[in-house]
């Protein structure tokens, strides 16, 4: 039986050619082609490139987003318990108290603006949002919510690349926020992201934190006849290198015609599937205007679906277990949307090499239900 797996990278004989082409040259770490990806990355978002510095990953985005945050011992720090684990990893080591927001309900997993309206405080220093899926968090609100407590506001944009709210770039509203570029994203180099600050003063700092602290990048560092530096910052090893760039670059000219082709699965699913044990969330999100990243469907059949699924080799997801449910971070909260959120929901293949025949197989399991 031919098997549907839940993800498939886009890369195509552009992607392969362009990190061939790089391999060949005398210069393959971070350096001219990388600072071309970041032009043309922040022309998409509309916005200047001093604010767009390239990083290792997704972590190191939000990383060094948490370290400009000037954080103390105990500042809290707002989190969606819905949320891929990175950051309440980093503020819990950072010292400060994570505090864990519910989302909106048990079928939108997005932050939940009246929990958050409850547990901000005098003492929140930080908020963290995540547009899940590629689907926005209600900006208004939050920005409001913002100008009056005067907290810091990180935009998690990993599942968001190019999505809008309002005709506004998601990831562009925050003090800071972050991209990922990890093999399961909408624009991948297998590993990689990138850091927007609305100050390009910040995006400066950022540019030498992830380089060591040092005053020069590696590029000048190795071609310039004078060898004398000096190290700014106690800082990190957060380049990315040309030969991922230069795949970026590549997957950049097609991303808006793969987002497309997400859009057009996404409708197919919404005509295909006509079952009301299962709901599609975001059903209403109609416009081509969002990464599409996910296609998350709930049900309280959720068990029986996965097992047919098993049995008819059709790959699926979970996105995610509640951050206060695991060992690492586990509290007795009470976050009953994330956990009914958690208990029905199922991700779906969604991806431009996805053929139709396959999501009509999908569509067919689960209008058997």
């Amino acid at each position: 039986m031919h098997k549907i797996p839940f993800f498939i990278p886009s890369i195509n004989e552009k992607d392969i050619g362009a990190v061939k082409k790089t391999l060949k040259k005398k210069w393959i770490s971070q350096g001219k082609i990388n600072e071309k990806f970041e032009k043309e990355f922040a022309k998409n978002l509309k916005i200047s490139s001093a604010k767009c510095v390239s990083v290792t990953n997704g972590f190191s985005a939000l990383y060094l987003a948490s370290i400009l945050c000037n954080l103390k011992k105990n500042d809290e720090v707002l989190i969606p318990t819905i949320n891929f684990v990175a950051s309440a990893n980093i503020f819990s080591n950072l010292g400060a108290k994570v505090i864990f927001v519910d989302c909106e309900s048990g079928l939108n997993p997005n932050i939940s603006i009246s929990d958050l309206k409850k547990k901000l405080s005098k003492k929140t220093k930080v908020v963290v949002v995540m547009h899940y899926g590629g689907y926005p968090c209600n900006m208004n609100e939050i920005m409001n919510l913002k100008k009056k407590y005067k907290f810091k506001l990180i935009e998690d944009a990993c599942h968001a690349v190019f999505s809008n709210y309002e005709n506004k770039t998601l990831g562009t509203f925050g003090d800071y926020s972050a991209f990922s570029f990890y093999a399961n994203k909408n624009l991948t180099s297998c590993e990689g992201g990138l850091i927007y600050c609305k100050k390009s003063s910040d995006a400066k700092k950022i540019r030498l934190l992830k380089n060591h602290g040092l005053n020069r990048t590696s590029l000048t560092h190795y071609t310039q006849k004078n060898s004398k530096y000096d190290v700014m910052y106690r800082g990190f090893n957060f380049r990315l290198d040309d030969v991922r760039s230069s795949m970026l670059l590549t997957q950049l000219n097609r991303l808006k015609k793969n987002n497309f082709l997400r859009f057009r699965l996404f409708k197919f699913y919404k005509k295909l599937l006509n079952n009301i044990k299962i709901h599609i969330l975001f059903n209403k999100f109609d416009k081509n205007d969002y990464s599409r990243h996910l296609f998350v469907i709930s049900s309280k059949y959720k068990n029986t679906i996965i097992k047919k699924f098993k049995k008819q080799s059709i790959g699926f997801s979970q996105h995610y277990r509640p951050t206060h449910m695991l060992k690492a971070h586990k509290k007795n909260n009470n976050l009953k949307n994330s956990e009914s959120f958690y208990k029905q929901s199922i991700s779906l293949p969604i991806y431009p090499d996805l053929k139709i025949i396959h999501l009509k197989k999908i569509c067919k399991v689960l209008n058997s239900i």
